[in-house]
């Protein structure tokens, strides 16, 4: 498919971040989530609606105009939602040397089972990912996780353990537009 016609729906994105995977990174939120965990962190971000709607060439414009970032970060919604399209986008970060951390409510082994276009090739491009829904009775204090029941899959060796370690758990943004918060509540 063509790259001028994979679209994303944003719910919010930031262009720096340092709670949301290793070193500095920007951060995506994807609009829609087939789950509905209770206590969702982003409970604006469920429903299947019309955010801002933008070209992965329109993103990838973006992050080639912020300096120094180590990566990108995928979260939501449910990022394999719109799988194709970060599938494109992710492949493009990787390829000029940054990594790719995502998250999802599905298990490893769901998206492995290929039942979800474009699952295969956005694993196929992710260095980190960190599956399971969100279950408020395991909440837990634990490395770019809200509950205990949430894996860490090292998909590749770009990240490592190691690089979890200096994460912050929590981070407030100001920006002349909004006042944001994001990481993992204690």
């Amino acid at each position: 498919m063509k790259s001028e016609l994979l679209l994303l729906n944003i719910a919010s994105w930031l262009p720096r971040s340092r709670a949301n995977g290793p070193g500095t990174r920007m951060v995506i939120w994807l609009q829609g989530c087939p789950f509905r965990c209770p206590s969702c962190q982003n409970p604006d971000y469920l429903q299947y609606q019309a955010k801002h709607i933008k070209t992965v060439d329109w993103v990838w414009e973006v992050y080639q105009q912020i300096p120094n970032l180590t990566g990108i970060s995928f979260s939501g919604g449910e990022p394999f939602a719109q799988a194709v399209a970060l599938a494109e986008l992710a492949y493009r970060v990787r390829v000029h040397g940054g990594n790719v951390v995502c998250w999802s409510g599905y298990q490893l082994s769901q998206l492995q089972q290929n039942n979800i276009p474009g699952a295969a090739h956005l694993l196929d491009e992710i260095d980190l990912l960190v599956d399971g829904l969100f279950i408020k009775e395991k909440a837990a204090n634990l490395p770019l996780r809200g509950s205990s029941n949430q894996r860490l899959h090292f998909l590749s060796e770009r990240i490592t353990p190691d690089d979890l370690i200096t994460i912050p758990r929590q981070e407030w943004t100001l920006t002349p537009s909004k006042y944001m918060y994001t990481g993992f509540p204690s």
